[in-house]
Order: structure tokens, then C-alpha cells, then sequence
């Protein structure tokens, strides 16, 4: 909802900066308050646009980013916009003679004008990202009877509130958690049994449960993972791919998560050779 209330908030400075060709006031208002009542009219065609792709997923997310997927979301806005601004002419000013094609093409290319460019302005940050060459790095291994006396006796509790269930677990014996709706699924080391535990519970509540231990990061909406297990990454600032010990997938890491991964592994590594 913030991202929206800045896009809003930026079409309307930029109208008023830019002033698109032959954009007048209404009659009973001044240039401003047209200029904002039209981008009023804007909003809800945005939210119920942004609503419906969340609901529905009508879009990859964040790590797996395409140009095509943001180009049509960025026509689909535009036109949105387009037709709200036609028919909120109808009560912003006279209604007479708006009820024709050429006033409908006229709607359209004024609001191409004003909401192309604070709208494509996060494209052109993403398509830095997406021509970012990948890059592939592999972590050196970390052998069992190298890790700290506190690791190897450092025990974690989860507890689940649904069914008050409680899992305890050895912090080197974890590789990774994976969400699963209202389920998550713990996968610990093979000499762990059993090595697969499902617990009714959400990412984000044991996200919190696991917050004191630095160690453990939530990478994505969907995943916790143990630092000291990742093998290697895959990938650019748009988003990576790791390979974890005795994991034969491939965890994502998001892009909103990528400079927070990268400092985080660089502050362990460094922990390790001092």
C-alpha cells in the first residue's frame, strides 16, 4: 500500500512539474486540484490491479523477474489509467461532447504523457539488474569437527502454538526450512533422525523463534536456511541460487535479500578465520 500511495503522489507532482500539452483546469477548479482529482481517479484502477496479480499470481516474483512479465503489467497500468482519467472526466468537467473516440484517444495519450515515466522509472532499475552478468561462487566446506564447541551444543527450541508441539534440534543439524501453507518442513543432516520434520506452523513466527541466532537467515518468503550449510550461489542482484550440503535443490534467495545474504556470509566466513 505505501508503494501505491508513492506512485500516486508521483503522478500528480510530476503532472504538475511536467504539465502535459494542452492539459487546462476544470471550470470550477484551479489546475491543482484538476490535476488531483485526476489522480484520485487513478487509484483504484491501480490497487485493484496490484490486488488481482497478488491474489492470483498472475506474475512470477521478485527472483524470478522477466522483462516481458513487466513490460504488459506496465501496459496494463497505463491503460487503466487511461480509461479511469476518460471517465472521470465525465464529473471532473462538462460531460458534453466527451462521449466520442477522439475525446477516448485524447484521455489515453495524456495519460501516457504524465504516467510513462514515474512508472517506467522502476523498470529501468530492474533491467540494470536482470543485464547484470550471473556469477557463481563456492564456499569453502565447513567439516563437522571444525565448527565451534557452541555450535555442536547449541540446542533449538520451536515451538508451535496451533498443537503445542515443540522441536528441538542441534543448530549444525539444520539445512533448511521450507513453508508449506500453514506447515513448515525442517530438513536436518542424514545422521539426523528422522532428517525430515513437518511442524503446523508459519515461515514467519518461526522466523521470529529463530531471529537470536545470526546463523540463520530467511533468504525468501518461503525459506530459512543455515548459513554454514550453503555450498555455493548462483545468480546477481536480482536474486541467487544456493546449493546447500546434502540438499539436491536449489534454495532462492530474493532480491530484496541479496545484500543482506552477501554481508551476512562475509561476517561468518570472516568469524571462522579469526
Amino acid at each position: 500500500m505505501k508503494g501505491i500511495l508513492l506512485l500516486i503522489v508521483s503522478l500528480f507532482l510530476f503532472a504538475i512539474i511536467y504539465k502535459p500539452i494542452q492539459v487546462h483546469p476544470a471550470q470550477s477548479s484551479g489546475l491543482p486540484l484538476t490535476i488531483l482529482l485526476y489522480t484520485l481517479a487513478t487509484a483504484l484502477p491501480i490497487i485493484g490491479i496490484l490486488l488481482v496479480i497478488k491474489k492470483f499470481r498472475c506474475f512470477p516474483g521478485a527472483d524470478k523477474w522477466q522483462l516481458s512479465h513487466e513490460l504488459v503489467l506496465l501496459l496494463t497500468i497505463l491503460v487503466a489509467i487511461g480509461i479511469s482519467v476518460y471517465f472521470a472526466g465525465f464529473f471532473i468537467e462538462e460531460p458534453k461532447m466527451r462521449w466520442n473516440l477522439s475525446t477516448f484517444f485524447d484521455s489515453m495519450l495524456r495519460s501516457l504523457l504524465v504516467a510513462f515515466i514515474p512508472l517506467f522509472l522502476p523498470t529501468v532499475t530492474n533491467i540494470r539488474y536482470a543485464l547484470t552478468p550471473e556469477t557463481f561462487f563456492q564456499y569453502p566446506v565447513s567439516k563437522q569437527d571444525e565448527m565451534p564447541a557452541e555450535d555442536m551444543a547449541q540446542e533449538i527450541s520451536i515451538i508451535s502454538k496451533a498443537k503445542r508441539e515443540e522441536l528441538h534440534f542441534q543448530i549444525h543439524e539444520l539445512i533448511y526450512a521450507e513453508s508449506q501453507g500453514n506447515y513448515v518442513t525442517f530438513y536436518f543432516e542424514d545422521n539426523r533422525k528422522p532428517n525430515r520434520v513437518v511442524i503446523r506452523n508459519t515461515i514467519s513466527d518461526v522466523a521470529a523463534q529463530l531471529a537470536p541466532y545470526t546463523s540463520l537467515m530467511r533468504v525468501h518468503r518461503a525459506f530459512i536456511v543455515n548459513l554454514k550449510q550453503v555450498r555455493s550461489k548462483t545468480g546477481n542482484r536480482l536474486g541467487y541460487r544456493l546449493k546447500l550440503n546434502s540438499c539436491s535443490s536449489e534454495i532462492p534467495v530474493s532480491r530484496n535479500n541479496t545484500a543482506q545474504f552477501d554481508v551476512r556470509m562475509q561476517t561468518m566466513r570472516r568469524s571462522v578465520h579469526q
